[in-house]
């Protein structure tokens, strides 16, 4: 079956990929010239400066022990593989790694059993508790509203959840509630002095460690897709996408990302060019996603609709490359036609500086090679920068046909892949790219990596998926795959 577009949302369920990676330092910034706007397109409130964080003992952990890379980036060898929960509208929406190498994951569960649950709302929203091998599942935290997105506080272990009802700080073994705000939260990040960054009805409020609100931040004219907090620099980081009617494409998508201090004045900006400076790259892009990966840098994941996009040219200048990798076909976007791509970025946060990107795209191979659909819903990056990204695919990614999980050849494209990709550190080697439908059909909503373990989160929309040793043995909306990590 050959897809250019996937136009029908997957149902929601769940699917949470485990896998380890080797541990490493934070890196400095590299230092850049390049310097902020003058005027700054956002207004915001601001609030006096955040209190300290609270004190917090995460707890200790054995940690999975790292191994060599993959034999094949299209195979890797599984110790765990399962579905969670019921099948139907159960989902799982983001994953993060705790400093004990537990794996936290959100979303919407309806039944999870095998473990001792906490209530802390009632509804069907929860965050999972496993152990870094993914074969044992610790804890269930019962919560009002589905959990859209989360992420572990680096160094502390509290848990920033945002949910259709608020924000909330959790304990870090989400037995208890440290604070909440209400308001429907679409993306949250947690900064590792425990500022929380939300995007809240379509702004981004910014609250100190104990939940006051530092600012509220209203990039005018623009949608905002992400968030992430950078507590070194102070920088809080929004990403998405203007819709503008002038210029030479009429009409068109302009992505931006822009760069915040706690106060909500506006730091730095990168894309965001002005529509009549375009020229012919008309191709609508927006930023999708962005986080701060544990190598200290920014990453962004965007999409474009066509190859003729702003993605091409330089962050900060649309009159100049960006500083793209290219390594074969599904790099390179050409014969493309209005096909939906993805596009990474790594960024230095503290001035905007654009330090690399790469184009991704599937093709058809029956169709002379045509670009088709591949859709990023997740990025970041381990402690020695090998960026990890997920999203759903159509007909076809590299080597689709030869994908092995555990030894075994997993049953051809049946409609909308959710796929994993791991890149070398200079983007110039793909380390892992797999799907995990075995059949199948599904998304990755969620990455993480750290502290020896990296997970991925998926919805799926169909099984079956590939299983190992499994922790449920009846088929679920969720799914849960572990393997041994990078050295």
């Amino acid at each position: 079956m050959h897809r250019r577009h996937l136009g029908t949302p997957l149902a929601a369920a769940l699917s949470t990929l485990v896998l380890a990676a080797g541990c490493g330092t934070d890196d400095a910034a590299a230092p850049s010239h390049w310097s902020a706007p003058p005027t700054p397109p956002a207004t915001a409130t601001a609030v006096p400066p955040a209190a300290a964080a609270p004190a917090a003992t995460p707890a200790t952990a054995d940690c999975p022990r790292p191994g060599p890379a993959p034999r094949s980036s299209s195979a890797l060898d599984p110790t765990a593989a399962s579905y969670l929960g019921r099948a139907g509208t159960d989902s799982a929406n983001a994953v993060d790694v705790a400093p004990s190498c537990e794996i936290v994951v959100g979303g919407r569960f309806t039944d999870v059993r095998g473990t001792a649950t906490t209530t802390l709302g009632r509804g069907s929203g929860a965050v999972l508790r496993l152990d870094g091998t993914g074969r044992r599942l610790l804890g269930v935290t019962r919560l009002a509203g589905t959990v859209e997105d989360l992420e572990v506080r680096r160094g502390g272990g509290e848990i920033a959840v945002a949910t259709g009802r608020g924000v909330l700080l959790l304990a870090p073994d989400a037995s208890a509630v440290r604070w909440q705000r209400p308001g429907p939260a679409g993306r949250v990040a947690v900064g590792s002095a425990g500022t929380v960054a939300a995007v809240v009805g379509g702004v981004v409020r910014v609250y100190d460690p104990r939940g006051a609100t530092l600012a509220t931040i209203r990039p005018d004219g623009r949608k905002v897709a992400d968030v992430a907090v950078d507590d070194r620099t102070g920088l809080v980081f929004v990403g998405g996408y203007r819709q503008v009617a002038a210029g030479p494409c009429v009409p068109v998508q302009i992505p931006y990302l822009h760069a915040y201090d706690r106060r909500g004045t506006l730091r730095w900006r990168a894309y965001d060019h002005p529509a009549e400076r375009l020229g012919d790259r008309c191709a609508d892009s927006r930023v999708e996603r962005v986080a701060l990966g544990r190598d200290g840098k920014l990453y962004l994941a965007g999409v474009t609709d066509g190859g003729n996009s702003v993605f091409g040219r330089s962050a900060a200048d649309v009159d100049r490359p960006a500083p793209n990798v290219a390594t074969d076909k599904f790099t390179q976007p050409f014969n493309t036609s209005n096909a939906q791509q993805s596009y990474l970025a790594r960024f230095d946060p503290a001035t905007g500086r654009q330090l690399a990107g790469q184009h991704l795209l599937a093709r058809i191979d029956t169709k002379g090679d045509r670009g088709n659909t591949i859709t990023p819903y997740a990025v970041t990056a381990d402690e020695r920068g090998r960026v990890y990204a997920g999203g759903v695919s159509a007909y076809q990614i590299a080597d689709r046909g030869r994908i092995t999980l555990g030894g075994r050849r997993l049953a051809p494209y049946a409609g909308g892949d959710a796929w994993l990709l791991v890149l070398s550190a200079d983007l110039k080697r793909r380390t892992t790219w797999v799907v995990f439908t075995d059949g199948g059909a599904g998304a990755v909503r969620g990455v993480a990596a750290g502290s020896g373990v990296a997970a991925a989160a998926a919805r799926v929309d169909k099984g079956p998926f590939h299983r190992t040793r499994p922790v449920q043995p009846v088929a679920g909306g969720g799914y849960l795959a572990v393997w041994p990590g990078l050295s």
